[in-house]
Parts: C-alpha cells; sequence; structure tokens
C-alpha cells in the first residue's frame, strides 16, 4: 500500500487558507447589519417626513373653495349697497337696504354729533335762560 503524506508543507503550497478568521467574519457581518438597519430606518423617516409634507400642503393647507366663497360673499355684502327682504312676526314680507360699513359708521358718527351738538346747545340755553 501506498503511503500518502500529509505533510502540512506539502498541502499548502503557498496559496490562503480557504477559512477567513471567524473574528473578522462576526465583525463585518455585525457592521453590516448594523448599516442596513441604519439605511432602512432612515429611509423610512425620509418617507413619512415627506408623506406628511405632501398631505400638509395639498390637503391641509388648501384653503375650502366654499370658504372662500363664502368670505368673498360676505366682503360684497360689507362693501356694497344691496336690498333684501325679511319677514316680520306676522309674516309680512319688509323690504329693507344694506349699506356698506364705511358708510354706516359715517352716519353714526355724524348722528353722534348731532346729538352732542344738540346737547352743548340745550345746556347752553337751559344756562342762559336761569
Amino acid at each position: 500500500m501506498s503511503e500518502h503524506s500529509t505533510d502540512p508543507e506539502l498541502l499548502n503550497l503557498g496559496l490562503p487558507e480557504d477559512d477567513p478568521e471567524p473574528g473578522v467574519t462576526w465583525f463585518i457581518s455585525l457592521v453590516s447589519v448594523v448599516l442596513m438597519v441604519i439605511t432602512v430606518l432612515a429611509s423610512v423617516a425620509m418617507y413619512f417626513a415627506f408623506v406628511e409634507g405632501e398631505v400638509d400642503r395639498k390637503i391641509v393647507d388648501q384653503p375650502a373653495v366654499e370658504l372662500q366663497e363664502l368670505r368673498l360673499a360676505q366682503q360684497e355684502q360689507l362693501t356694497e349697497y344691496q336690498n333684501y327682504e325679511i319677514e316680520d312676526a306676522e309674516g309680512n314680507k319688509l323690504s329693507r337696504i344694506r349699506i356698506p360699513v364705511s358708510r354706516a359708521m359715517e352716519l353714526v358718527v355724524a348722528d353722534a354729533r348731532a346729538s352732542a351738538d344738540a346737547a352743548k346747545s340745550d345746556d347752553a340755553g337751559a344756562l342762559v335762560s336761569r
């Protein structure tokens, strides 16, 4: 029978070993897993931040069309003369005129000045007649 020599020098003719060091393998594996988890978490955070920003921009920050129309109608009522009708307690329709707010303020101030002037003239007349 022939003997096979198992001399390590004959088996390893300058070729690298097939098995890498286990410590290096574990270190590279753990670092790779940690980097992958960080990358996935960062991607998820960026995705949800983007989605939230888009929802805010497209839905939340957009004013309602009905609200804009209501505000325009109210602004029109405040700045223009208009005729409208109301019903009193007996069911009779009464015609009314709506005046602009600026004109109403002028009328209120003029009425207040007129009543103040009338009160001053009444007081001056009362002092003279005594």
